[in-house]
């Protein structure tokens, strides 16, 4: 397949590495060219991902595949581009939260994909990015049709699990809790996700989230363990949350769209949340902390 990806952030250079291994033609659409891109698999051993780059977005018209690998808060500036795509190439959006969803309602693409991931990776330098820890990418259609899904499926592997969903928005909205676990916690400790159950007092704060999230959204309970929630911090325990990575770059985290979404859900129960409550204000002051891009 030819496979075009949007942003070539950590989770891009992920998809983008994986994927050129698996033979894909893959072309980054990117702000600004760097001479390679690199993957490490291991740690300070870095692999040149075979691909393209372009700074225009023509060149992807002939893909099979686009993949919008950027932060949700930059879709918006993406959508003059989007726009001038052809109809029948199929987008995968790849963005954490929930808020995305009403923005692939805007295009007028035929076919549109979601795609929840939850490996861990770094970026290391502008061009490297180190996969910190394997986890599966979850893949429904949002919308339409699509017809190679079999070609993209095929690149599953042990380092890159690739899942077909019927459930796309239940696997969304079920990510969105455990980044609200995690990723705020993180962040205000400034902790690699594993330090959240190995410190005795930042596993009860988790916990007790745990148990508000559970109390409001009920259905939960039993699709969305506790341990399941022990086991991602175990498997991505050197990983740096990327709403941690956003803060200690100086990049807008994505507060809105994760937890101010989940937020906005408890309220259409007439429900509250004050731990992740208290986390959403905290985390509001520290993004306008210096000049975050």
């Amino acid at each position: 397949m030819k496979i075009g990806i949007i942003g070539a952030g950590a989770i891009g250079l992920i998809f983008g590495g994986y994927l050129a291994e698996a033979e894909h033609e893959i072309v980054f659409f990117v702000r600004k060219e760097t001479e390679n891109l690199y993957i490490e698999k291991v740690p300070n051993n870095p692999e040149l991902i075979k691909c393209k780059q372009v700074i225009e977005i023509e060149p992807l018209f002939s893909m099979d595949l686009i993949i919008i690998a950027v932060k949700y808060h930059h879709l918006e500036k993406l959508k003059s581009e989007l726009d001038l795509l052809p109809k029948h190439i199929p987008l995968l959006f790849l963005q954490n939260g929930l808020l995305h969803l009403s923005f692939a309602n805007q295009l007028k693409q035929e076919t549109i994909m979601i795609g929840s991931v939850l490996h861990g990776a770094t970026k290391v330098t502008p061009s490297t990015v180190c996969h910190l820890g394997v986890g599966k990418t979850s893949v429904g259609v949002y919308k339409g049709v699509w017809e190679k899904s079999d070609e993209f499926f095929g690149s599953s592997s042990d380092d890159f699990p690739l899942l077909y969903t019927n459930h796309i928005e239940t696997t969304l909205f079920k990510k969105a809790l455990m980044n609200c676990l995690i990723n705020p916690l993180t962040t205000i400790t400034k902790a690699p996700n594993g330090m959240l159950i190995k410190n005795d007092s930042y596993r009860m704060i988790m916990k007790n989230m745990y148990e508000e999230l559970m109390d409001v959204f009920d259905e939960w309970n039993e699709m969305l363990l506790w341990e399941e929630v022990v086991e991602l911090c175990k498997n991505t325990e050197n990983n740096r949350s990327s709403m941690l990575s956003d803060y200690e770059n100086n990049r807008i985290m994505e507060i809105d769209t994760i937890v101010g979404a989940i937020l906005v859900e408890a309220k259409k129960r007439n429900k509250v949340l004050p731990i992740l409550n208290t986390f959403y204000l905290l985390l509001k002051e520290m993004n306008k902390v210096g000049d975050r891009h």
